[in-house]
């Protein structure tokens, strides 16, 4: 009897240590898994979010040449606007994506609010030459990007820095 007692229970104790060693090999597997899927998560994000940076300004850009076309009306504003051309086309496109993957309702506002910033510097260089768009519009751009990217490396759980920019030279 002792001896059937003994081999039940060295039966049992294997079967209950592989129950046990494939339940953690599956556990360590699904957290492996977040992780890496976490990880390109983030890397896709990034991305995106640094595409749209760099579309707003190439669009600023754009709208602030000396070459631009004014369009009385378009998709874009029912008012006369510069033409931001390509370069807003990526704008929306970018800002469309960020809507999908942002992980905070934070960056998709910071987002929608850089893209109005540019639209409005677009319809105020209607009336103006080159050059001559008053300082408010440009540095409403610019604190907009900045605000974008506070919201985005808060999302992205990058640390705080300063982003602010010096935009003039001293005397």
């Amino acid at each position: 009897m002792t001896q059937v007692v003994v081999a039940v229970l060295s039966v049992t104790g294997a079967l209950v240590g592989v129950m046990l060693g494939s339940l953690l090999n599956a556990r360590v597997q699904r957290a492996s898994w977040a992780h890496q899927e976490n990880n390109l998560s983030l890397r896709d994000r990034r991305t995106t979010y640094a595409a749209f940076v760099a579309a707003c300004r190439e669009w600023r850009a754009t709208v602030l040449g000396p070459d631009v076309p004014i369009i009385p009306a378009s998709s874009v504003s029912r008012h006369p606007h510069a033409d931001g051309g390509q370069p807003r086309v990526q704008v929306v496109r970018y800002r469309a994506e960020i809507g999908l993957i942002a992980h905070t309702t934070a960056t998709v506002q910071a987002a929608a609010a850089l893209m109005l910033a540019v639209g409005r510097l677009s319809e105020m260089r209607a009336g103006h030459e080159a050059g001559q768009v008053p300082e408010p519009f440009v540095q409403a751009c610019r604190d907009a990007e900045r605000e974008f990217n506070r919201a985005a490396r808060a999302e992205l759980g990058s640390p705080g820095i300063n982003l602010e920019t010096p935009t003039g030279l001293t005397a």
